[in-house]
């Protein structure tokens, strides 16, 4: 009897650790590997990595999560939750859109259905806060947050909600204020203009530049010497690696088809996430230029080629965000 009660414990022991040692392994998981999951079709393995993830992620990488988190419960047909995740993916970037190449026509049809009754309380609030930049005299701030509130105030127009109008004229008056008391007085002598960080391309009235950054802080020795982490997006804060140039970058024409949309000058930023061979991984729009422009946008930016960015002389990972302007 006593050595089977002995057996027993030895073998709820064994269990114990076993239990033990399979929740680190979820924990330790990356994104990467929850998106390699969630290519190989385990939609669950993919979902358990990035619910471990979404607590201590970095800011950078939390909307990439939620999106994930989106398409694994859809995948799963778990959708009371994954109406709870939209929403919450929706609060974080409510100009977000997943495109075809990530989801299929059922589930964008499902998301816009759940992000469009999120948009006039959003919307509303994105205005009071950039109208209290505006009155703070933070117009760099405030004019990017009106960009933000017409671009959502027109998603609003399409769904057929009376108060959009409005509120894109209000933002739209506000804006133009913003830019122009955010603009830098004029120099008293022209300089040649130097030449820009990336090639930039355009078709008519639609052109693209490389945003402006604070250059990055000079790497330490040590940070020069580590190897390149191939789960790693660089990006503009790493001193050590040259950023990407554009091979092929050529935006779609921009057709405007009302006269207003001819007087509008129409501004926002894309993300690319540029492959070790200098193609497109995702594009995202951070910023909206127009809501019908943006899908023509991102549908063109799957296209794009690049000259890798590179980190000790090898090709690797970068996050590159580019200025797209529409019109005048």
């Amino acid at each position: 009897m006593a050595t089977w009660r002995t057996a027993r414990r030895m073998m709820i022991a064994v269990a114990a650790l076993v239990v033990a040692g399979a929740v680190p392994a979820s924990a330790q998981g990356t994104l990467a590997q929850a998106k390699t999951a969630y290519a190989s079709a385990n939609y669950e393995d993919a979902l358990t990595i990035l619910t471990s993830l979404r607590a201590n992620a970095p800011t950078s990488d939390v909307q990439e999560i939620a999106e994930y988190q989106v398409f694994c419960l859809m995948a799963l047909g778990r959708t009371d939750e994954a109406k709870h995740a939209i929403e919450s993916l929706v609060h974080i970037d409510p100009l977000f859109h997943p495109s075809e190449s990530q989801v299929s026509p059922r589930v964008q049809s499902f998301f816009e259905d759940v992000r469009r009754p999120l948009l006039p309380e959003i919307v509303r609030g994105l205005y009071a806060k950039a109208k209290a930049d505006f009155d703070k005299k933070d117009m760099a701030t405030a004019a990017g947050e009106f960009d933000r509130v017409m671009a959502l105030a027109d998603d609003m127009a399409a769904a057929d909600d009376p108060s959009a109008a409005d509120l894109k004229t209000l933002a739209g008056g506000f804006r133009d204020l913003a830019k122009s008391a955010a603009a830098p007085p004029p120099a008293p002598a022209p300089a040649p203009a130097p030449a820009p960080a990336t090639p930039s391309s355009s078709t008519g009235t639609a052109q693209i530049s490389m945003t402006p950054e604070s250059p990055a802080a000079p790497a330490s020795d040590a940070a020069k010497s580590a190897p390149n982490d191939p789960n790693h997006i660089y990006g503009s804060t790493d001193g050590d690696v040259r950023p990407p140039t554009a091979i092929v970058q050529t935006l779609p024409a921009w057709n405007p088809t009302t006269a207003g949309e001819k007087r509008t000058r129409f501004t926002g930023v894309i993300e690319v996430i540029i492959n070790e061979d200098g193609s497109v991984a995702n594009a995202v729009m951070r910023e909206g230029v127009q809501p019908a422009y943006d899908a023509l946008l991102l549908k063109a930016a799957s296209g794009w080629k690049y000259k890798p960015a590179t980190r000790n002389g090898s090709p690797v990972k970068y996050r590159l965000h580019l200025n797209v302007q529409l019109g005048r």
